[in-house]
């Protein structure tokens, strides 16, 4: 593993919206708060004592405590997950990503992505989530498929995809599967960049995910469709994906599948990331298209659906694929 810098502003970091106070606010409940180890309850203390004094939403100084605090708890475990008993979950989270805090409110939010998974899933039904990360999607899919269901997850980075394993294991009604490697239009070995701080921008491509300091290392690549066994998936077909700019190498990985059981799909729209990887908005509309998708929608509002062509692909944010 080697690790790389690139001085900027705090605020420009990769990481900057993770110390926002919509995203921390949770940490001031006490009945999660109880639950974090001693090193956090100190991070959680500085958050309540700086929001209160200073009326502010940004958390200075937030980013060089957490990495302090949890560097101290790694060493001192580094085997050791973050546990936290939500309303109806149990995740497992990995303690020195800062992004552990936005996956508490993935979980026990109503007002983020996750939540259309209960209009997209139905008992019985396969969910696929391509770039897992913690795998907050795939932990809510895990109950509303049934026992008669089944969740595949693939995450490249190691310990998020072991964070994920034991998520699944405390929560998932169903059968599941996870597999920690990368997954593109070829096999072989890739070369992923990790930026610190925040494991959700993590992917292939140095202009988006080594803009600032990361850690690299080798991980396995396959095409999906050779990856597992997707003739039997059961019922209809959900895929998330979400894989910082190899959404086309993936989507050409996976055609036979995806052209054969005819998914919804939730796909991350990345102008950044496309950019990154050589790729255009129309490049993805156009394979999206090759592919059997004609519609889109918004998820907050998926009965609404349109045009696949009319999709402003210069706004990040995550939408649904749908075939007619």
């Amino acid at each position: 593993m080697t690790t790389s810098s690139s001085p900027s502003p705090n605020l420009d970091q990769p990481d900057a919206w993770l110390y926002d106070r919509s995203v921390l606010g949770w940490i001031l409940n006490p009945n999660l708060n109880k639950q974090l180890p001693f090193l956090y309850k100190i991070f959680s203390l500085y958050c309540k004592t700086y929001f209160q004094i200073t009326g502010k939403t940004y958390l200075r100084g937030g980013r060089e405590l957490f990495r302090f605090l949890s560097s101290i708890f790694y060493k001192l475990a580094p085997d050791q997950f973050l546990e936290l008993q939500l309303a109806g979950y149990k995740v497992f989270l990995d303690p020195i990503d800062m992004r552990l805090f936005q996956v508490v409110n993935e979980l026990a939010s109503q007002d983020t992505d996750t939540r259309v998974l209960a209009k997209l899933l139905s008992e019985g039904d396969t969910f696929l989530d391509v770039g897992a990360n913690h795998g907050s999607f795939a932990i809510v899919a895990s109950k509303l498929v049934g026992a008669n269901g089944f969740v595949l997850a693939v995450e490249p980075q190691p310990r998020l995809a072991q964070a994920l394993e034991r998520s699944l294991t405390a929560n998932a009604l169903c059968k599941f599967q996870i597999h920690n490697l990368a997954v593109g239009n070829t096999d072989g070995e890739i070369e992923l960049l990790v930026p610190l701080g925040t494991s959700g921008s993590a992917g292939i491509f140095p202009e988006h995910s080594a803009t600032h300091q990361y850690k690299t290392f080798k991980v396995p690549l396959r095409r999906f469709d050779d990856l597992v066994d997707w003739q039997k998936f059961n019922g209809r077909v959900l895929l998330k994906l979400d894989v910082e700019g190899s959404e086309c190498a993936f989507l050409s990985g996976a055609s036979k599948m995806i052209t054969t059981l005819k998914p919804t799909l939730i796909i991350e729209v990345h102008p950044t990331s496309l950019k990154a990887a050589g790729a255009t908005g129309d490049k993805l509309k156009e394979l999206l298209q090759s592919l059997g998708y004609t519609r889109y929608a918004e998820l907050d509002d998926c009965d609404r659906t349109f045009p696949l062509e009319e999709l402003n692909t210069d706004i990040q944010r995550n939408v649904a694929m749908m075939m007619t």
